[in-house]
C-alpha cells in the first residue's frame, strides 16, 4: 500500500498486485479510514523502538514503513491491535476490492463465452514443464477424438482423457499488466484423486487459438 498527499486529500493507491488494467485502486481517504492509517503510523514508530511479543513462533512476521525518507522496520510479533495491514487494507479499499470483484467477473465472462467447445493440445496437460508452451486449437464440436480439453460455462472446463473426465474451475485474471489463466482441479467432481493446480501466463487468445505459457 502506498499513500500520498494530492492537493488536500490523502490518496490511497495498492501497488502489487497492480490490477489498474481491470479496476483502479486509486483511494481518496476518508475521516475514518485516514485516522485508522494515523493511528497505525503512531503504532508503527513506537514499535521500531522495540515491543513486548504476544507469541513466539518460527514464522517471521514483519512490517516495513517507509514514511517520507524514514525507513521503519519491525521483526517481531508486536500487538498490531486492530490495525494489521489486512485490517487497514479492508478498511480503507473496501469499495476498491467490490469493483473489482464486479470487473473480474465482467471479464471472466467475456472470455468464457469466446473459449466455450473443444481444444486439441500440442502437449497434454500432465506432461507439460515450467515455462513449457501450450497451445490450443479450437476442433469441431462433432470431433472424433477421446483426449481432448473442454471449457464449458461459467468458468468450468473438462479434460478428457480416453474415457476419463477431469473437471477443473478456471478463472483469468490480470496482475501487473500481464492476463494470467488459473485452473484448479474440482475436488468435489474429482473424488479422491489429486488434481494439482495450474497457472498460466496468457501470450494470445483468440476464437480459434490460445497460447499460453506454463
Amino acid at each position: 500500500m502506498v499513500f500520498s498527499l494530492e492537493g488536500n486529500s490523502v490518496v490511497g493507491r495498492i501497488t502489487i498486485p497492480n490490477t489498474d488494467k481491470l479496476a483502479s485502486s486509486k483511494t481518496i481517504l476518508s475521516e475514518k479510514p485516514l485516522s485508522k492509517l494515523n493511528s497505525f503510523v503512531k503504532l508503527a514508530e513506537s514499535y521500531s523502538e522495540n515491543c513486548e511479543e504476544t507469541m513466539i513462533s518460527s514464522y517471521v512476521q514483519y512490517y516495513e514503513v517507509e514514511i517520507d525518507d524514514r525507513k521503519l522496520k519491525i521483526f517481531k510479533f508486536c500487538d498490531w491491535k486492530s490495525l494489521t495491514y489486512e485490517d487497514l487494507e479492508k478498511e480503507i479499499f473496501e469499495s476498491y476490492f467490490k469493483k473489482l470483484q464486479a470487473e473480474r467477473k465482467i471479464f471472466n465472462d467475456s472470455l468464457s463465452t469466446r473459449l466455450v467447445g473443444k481444444w486439441k493440445e500440442n502437449e497434454k496437460l500432465e506432461n507439460l514443464k515450467l515455462e513449457s508452451e501450450w497451445k490450443l486449437e479450437k476442433i469441431p464440436a462433432n470431433s472424433e477424438t477421446d483426449e481432448y480439453l473442454e471449457f464449458i460455462q461459467p468458468q468450468k472446463a473438462v479434460l478428457y482423457r480416453k474415457g476419463r473426465k477431469i473437471y477443473y474451475d478456471y478463472q483469468f485474471d490480470i496482475r501487473n499488466g500481464i492476463t494470467y489463466l488459473s485452473m484448479n482441479g474440482d475436488d468435489e467432481k474429482n473424488g479422491e484423486g489429486l488434481i494439482y493446480g495450474q497457472r498460466f501466463r496468457v501470450i494470445e487468445l483468440t476464437n480459434s487459438q490460445i497460447k499460453l505459457v506454463h
